[in-house]
């Protein structure tokens, strides 16, 4: 294993052209009092939402890219990560715990890591750290600084799933099995050094369990019979379940016991993908997420939010959005990644151009429905992140 690392490295910039960033501005209104003296008759006018700062990694058809956006001083930085770091663009797999940009690739039946701190700028390298082997079907990795997590398959007909537990540095490892005779792993969701893994058993059963990284030990496993799930983690902390179908409901579990907490109706009828319910917040008793539009559609998801307590939906108008957005640059856009960021509360949208494939941007989009901006790259945005 070759490791290299560093706390800080020398930036290597280009000069492109400045991006332009398009803001919506809400229209002045005038309040016309009745029968009051002139000094009622005021026009007002409401301030318009400023740009927030974020950070979207990207890639055209020969580099991966780092853009971030400083709204304090109204700054950015273009870093091309394929010659900083060595990320290709052919890598499998991109995390992000905390801070924290975890870069999976494979090559040669080896597996690579880099790692880089998206504050501090520091990295680290970890060149074939893992070689695999024909004793696990590997699905999937995900990582905290120290160790990484790797779900799979043993061989064999029985189809056990298990879990590696591999130090990085040493490569020592523990293997834990989850359970026998399994269709399909999903993704995983690591936070507060656990692990949550859904997976669905070869009798139609959608589980759910957790594995603990500090105690190297697994936690029970809860069975939704065949209810498909859907997972992302509350503003407190909890484990929601989204138990998706025709009369929906959200449930939350202890994030570390997994015992039952509450359960609360969704109101509309659910089609979430099983697994992480990606780009999705849950809090304030609302729901912020991507809404799967009904195919055929122009796009596959679009923003939206609904409200636990008073079970209502609110589907951000996106094509109409995007029918502007087309207007001002003159080309049709896709979407290609969305979430909704909490401390920002807004969501952004990344886009690529139809005509290039390798070109892109981002909108930023209000609760309320209203393009606030509109960044444009040399590149397509494939994961929005902030630190």
């Amino acid at each position: 294993m070759q490791r290299n690392e560093s706390s800080s490295f020398q930036q290597e910039r280009k000069e492109y052209q400045k991006m332009r960033l398009k803001t919506s501005v809400w229209a002045v209104f005038a309040l016309l009092a009745m029968g009051c003296s002139s000094d009622d008759n005021v026009i007002q006018e409401q301030e318009e939402t400023p740009i927030a700062s974020f950070q979207v990694i990207g890639e055209d058809a020969n580099s991966v890219f780092q853009y971030a956006y400083n709204a304090e001083n109204e700054t950015e930085e273009f870093i091309n990560l394929t010659t900083e770091i060595g990320v290709s663009t052919g890598y499998l797999t991109l995390r992000q715990i905390d801070e924290f940009l975890s870069f999976y690739s494979f090559s040669q039946g080896a597996f690579s890591l880099d790692i880089k701190n998206i504050r501090s700028g520091a990295v680290a390298n970890y060149v074939d750290f893992y070689v695999d082997g024909p004793e696990r079907s590997l699905v999937w990795g995900t990582n905290t600084l120290t160790n990484v997590f790797f779900g799979y398959f043993q061989p064999g007909s029985s189809r056990v799933l298990g879990l590696q537990d591999v130090e990085i540095q040493n490569q020592q490892s523990v293997d834990v099995t989850i359970d026998f005779d399994i269709n399909l792993l999903f993704q995983p969701i690591l936070f507060d050094e656990k692990v949550y893994i859904s997976f669905l058993d070869n009798k139609g059963n959608y589980k759910l369990t957790v594995y603990d990284t500090t105690t190297k030990t697994l936690g029970t496993i809860l069975n939704f019979d065949t209810t498909p799930i859907s997972i992302l983690i509350d503003e407190t902390g909890n484990l929601a379940v989204v138990k998706n179908g025709a009369n929906a409901t959200i449930e939350l579990y202890d994030a570390d016991s997994l015992f039952f907490i509450s359960m609360v109706e969704l109101g509309f009828n659910s089609s979430f993908s099983p697994g992480p319910l990606d780009g999705a917040v849950l809090q304030n008793n609302k729901l912020y997420y991507p809404l799967p539009f009904v195919q055929p559609a122009r796009f596959s998801a679009g923003p939206a939010i609904f409200d636990l307590e008073t079970q209502e939906n609110f589907a951000i108008d996106l094509v109409a959005i995007a029918d502007t957005v087309e207007e001002e640059i003159g080309k049709r856009i896709t979407i290609s990644t969305q979430v909704f960021s909490s401390s920002k509360n807004r969501f952004f949208v990344g886009y690529a151009l139809l005509e290039t494939a390798i070109e892109g941007g981002v909108l930023q989009i209000s609760t309320d429905g209203e393009l606030i901006s509109n960044t444009s790259f040399p590149f397509f945005p494939t994961d929005i992140v902030f630190d």
